[in-house]
Parts: structure tokens; sequence; C-alpha cells
């Protein structure tokens, strides 16, 4: 049975095109899936940081070193990121070391937390409530954005278990009982249709389930992978149904 897979996968040019592309393609979505759990990890530890400074403050520190000792008591991304800022503001100014480590997070919810933490210092507002405020905010977002990113996930899953995987199984399966290889009907170019529609509503459902998790780049990376899944899957399952039935 492999064998005779294998045979099929080299008379199907959507497979043999899709197979290096996968792999190709992998080397870009690997990068992409990282950054994204990078900067989720900053973010989630966001406001426990801002709370940390805040009691920092309400003891009588100044922020420099409200921040300095948070960084150094965390051994997460966060805290080595913001380290690294301060470590560097002995050659600039807080201020600078502050809009470094935000750069570097590559998150707009931290970029936004130092933007307000300047607006504070600007007009001298009271720090240890604002540092405060913000963790709390930020709390609240961090979770309604992980609630979201649950729904829509199991919503894009479903999306993606139907599509990828039921579709090719059943397009398979029927296939196999009524026209498989022992009938010896000439389904050449008609399989080949067959695994093209298989391999482009799999692409297509990967690429709108990236859309609504807002990672689309990420997903379109993973689409040929999927695409080569679903075809190869469409013709394990003809193969199995064609010579059991």
């Amino acid at each position: 049975m492999i064998w005779q897979l294998m045979e099929r996968l080299n008379d199907n040019p959507a497979a043999i095109l899709l197979l290096p592309l996968s792999i190709i393609c992998l080397g870009g979505a690997i990068p992409l899936m990282r950054e994204h759990s990078r900067r989720r990890s900053i973010e989630r530890a966001l406001p426990e940081m801002l709370e940390l400074i805040s009691a920092e403050l309400g003891a009588g520190l100044g922020l420099e070193q409200a921040f300095a000792d948070v960084a150094k008591s965390r051994n997460d991304e966060a805290g080595k990121l913001l380290d690294l800022a301060l470590e560097r503001a002995q050659a600039t100014s807080f201020s600078a070391a502050l809009a470094r480590f935000a750069i570097e997070t590559r998150s707009s919810m931290v970029q936004r937390v130092v933007n307000l933490l300047d607006a504070a210092l600007e007009q001298n507002a009271p720090l240890q409530d604002v540092t405060y405020r913000m963790s709390i905010e930020y709390e609240k977002l961090n979770t309604l954005l992980r609630m979201k990113e649950e729904k829509v996930f199991g919503q894009a899953f479903t999306m993606i278990i139907l599509m990828a995987l039921m579709l090719p199984v059943i397009t398979g399966f029927i296939v196999g009982v009524f026209a498989g290889p022992a009938t010896g009907y000439p389904l050449g170019s008609t399989l080949n249709a067959l695994y093209i529609f298989s391999a482009a509503a799999t692409g297509v459902t990967v690429v709108i389930s990236g859309r609504m998790l807002d990672r689309l780049g990420q997903y379109v990376w993973v689409a040929p992978l999927g695409m080569f899944i679903s075809t190869v899957l469409f013709q394990g399952v003809y193969l199995v149904a064609g010579n059991l039935f």
C-alpha cells in the first residue's frame, strides 16, 4: 500500500509541487511562530511588571531604580530585554533606554505603555498611581485577548478539520468505493482535478483561519503543508477504500 501510494504521488503533479514547497515554507513559518510566542509572553508579563514597579515606587525608589530592580528580579524574555535596555541607559538617557526596550519587544502594547510613562513624566503625574492603574488595565486587556484567541481558535480549528481533513477523507472514500483502482475506470484527469480541489480548499481555509486569528502571514507560510497533507490524505483514503470495496 505504501509503495502504491508513492507511485500515485509520482503521478500527481500537485503533490510533487507541494512537497518541496511545504518544506521551504516551513522555514518562513517557524520564525513567525516563535516571534508570536515571544511577543505574547512579554505582553503577558507586562501587568505584573507594572504592579512591581508601582510597589517599588511606593517604597520610595525612583522610576529608573524601580525598573532596574524589576528587570533583575525576572529571568524571562521581558526581564532580559529590560535589563539590557537599562545597561544602555548609562550611555544615553533613561527615556531613550525605555524607547529602545519598547522597540526591541516589537509589541504595540509595550510601546503604548512606554508612551504613557513618557507622558506621565512630562506632566509630573503620580507615577505610582499611573503604573498601578496601567497594570490593572493591561491585565484586563490580556484576559480579553486570551478569551478572544481561544474562541476564534476554536472556530478556525473546526474549519480546518472540516476542510483539510474531513473533506478529503469523505471525497476519497466515495471515489474509492465507486471508482477505485480495481474498477479500471480511467480517472486520471478527474483525480488530478480532485487533488487540486482538495489542496485549494485546504489552502483557502488555512489562510482564512490565519486572518481570523490575526496571524495571516504565519498561516500563509503553513498553507502549502496543509495542502500537501490534504492531497496525500485524499490519495490514501482513495487507495484504501478502492482495495477494500
